[in-house]
């Protein structure tokens, strides 16, 4: 009776296994190499704080470390398109696999460098409209010499008329209208060859504005096209500079100190892949804890449930282990398990009282005590599923 009471008050918890790893909330940042060579340059030590975008060591390659720097900083900070010359034009440079890029780039500056400076289009332009001045003014002079030839031509047929009338009533000779006449036919051809100045004139004008708007045209299309071949150029070399810092450069991507991966040095050997260095960004002791749960009674587990905590670093019968608990469940498997999210309790003291230090990630195991049941109930639990398949 003793043993059968006690099945319902002696009550011991089911677990899930399951494999965590501890990080910073800030992580560090992994910087991996992607070229195989020997290192060229180390620019700084382990446990060395730096900024963002410092390089930390450069792999053996064809350039100029310091060039390839000098060419990027002029191609972030000078203007690109301004009405003077640009001044890009660098000598002595040891560019490795940028040259090619730069070689194109610099055809590009001197071609625009020789629009801008030498201004062809602007002088043919200035000459053009130097001739369009005098023939503008002599046309408004043929057309006032047109309005008075007109005007005389006017005057000579009313001459003309007032001779007719005479010869008419016989009171001057046919001679006299004869010459009254061809004054006036003189005088109207006179006025046609003014007309026919004023259309010469006119078409000088409307060829010389014609070739003033060809030329500006011309200089607008060309000045574009440097422009396109400029700007293409410049991106290219910026490409070009941006795939050599990736290649051989080991920039820090954030602010932090510098970590060695190795004891590295200088002409010492590094593979494509391999973490080099890592940098630690935040000084903060903020942790984050990731769990994968296998899918086999992943559905007992609820945010809020405690967690055993053995890390490989810190045998647990020499160090115990960390106490979590659960902050939240994926609703979706990933690779057959689910990622949870957890928490530590007790500012990173073991059960024994053991400190544990953060220095990057930790990996280890984890128990999640998920029931806390009776031995009765367990008892209980095989007979109620046999029960309800049966019947």
């Amino acid at each position: 009776m003793a043993i059968f009471v006690g099945c319902f008050f002696f009550k011991y918890p089911d677990t899930i296994n399951c494999t965590v790893i501890i990080t910073k909330a800030e992580p560090p940042v992994w910087i991996v190499a992607k070229t195989s060579g020997r290192i060229q340059e180390l620019y700084a030590v382990d446990g060395q704080q730096i900024s963002k975008g410092d390089i930390i060591a450069v792999i053996e390659n064809t350039a100029n470390t310091t060039d390839v720097i000098y060419l990027d900083s002029l191609l972030c900070t000078t203007p690109l398109y301004t009405d003077s010359c640009i001044d890009l034009m660098l000598s002595d440079l040891h560019l490795g696999d940028v040259q090619s890029a730069y070689a194109t780039l610099a055809k590009a500056v001197t071609d625009y460098n020789n629009f801008v400076s030498s201004n062809l289009y602007d002088q043919r332009i200035a000459s053009e409209q130097a001739q369009l001045k005098p023939y503008e003014d002599y046309m408004e002079s043929v057309l006032r010499q047109v309005g008075y030839s007109k005007r005389i031509n006017s005057l000579s047929q009313k001459d003309y008329q007032r001779e007719k009338t005479l010869f008419d009533k016989g009171l001057t000779s046919a001679s006299s209208l004869e010459e009254t006449e061809e004054s006036m036919l003189g005088r109207s051809m006179s006025a046609e060859q003014m007309l026919s100045s004023l259309a010469n004139a006119r078409i000088q004008v409307a060829q010389i504005r014609n070739t003033i708007t060809e030329l500006q045209m011309q200089r607008e299309q060309e000045g574009q096209k440097l422009k396109t071949s400029l700007l293409t150029a410049w991106e290219g070399a910026k490409s070009a500079i941006k795939g050599w810092r990736q290649d051989y450069l080991l920039e820090s991507p954030v602010k932090g100190v510098v970590s060695y991966n190795n004891h590295w040095k200088v002409n010492q050997n590094v593979s494509a892949g391999d973490k080099v260095f890592a940098v630690v960004s935040s000084p903060s002791d903020d942790v984050v804890g990731k769990a994968r749960i296998p899918i086999v009674g992943s559905g007992k587990v609820v945010p809020g449930q405690r967690m055993n905590i053995t890390l490989d670093g810190y045998p647990y019968l020499e160090y115990g282990f960390l106490t979590g608990k659960v902050l939240s469940v994926a609703s979706m498997p990933d690779d057959n398990t689910y990622a949870a999210d957890f928490e530590l309790v007790g500012d990173g003291l073991t059960s024994y009282g053991y400190q544990v230090y953060q220095e990057g990630d930790m990996t280890g195991t984890a128990e999640i005590i998920t029931d806390n049941l009776s031995v009765a109930e367990r008892i209980v639990a095989p007979l109620r599923y046999l029960l309800h398949r049966n019947i």
